[in-house]
């Protein structure tokens, strides 16, 4: 299933309801319902990683 679009009646994957979510360590993962009542999990993924008040691994060795 493609993240763009629902494969059983082409609709754009924003017209699909989120019936759940949740975060992993890759990303978001997002369970959808497409109005013709196709369902399928798509995954969000992470693109960078930030962290808050940390010394990069770099410098701190």
């Amino acid at each position: 299933m493609s993240n763009e679009s629902c494969s059983a009646c082409g609709r754009a994957a924003v017209a699909a309801r989120v019936e759940s979510s949740h975060y992993t360590s890759e990303g978001i993962v997002r369970y959808r319902c497409c109005p013709c009542g196709r369902r399928w999990v798509d995954m969000a993924r992470f693109d960078t990683v930030a962290g808050v008040g940390a010394v990069p691994w770099s410098t701190a060795n």
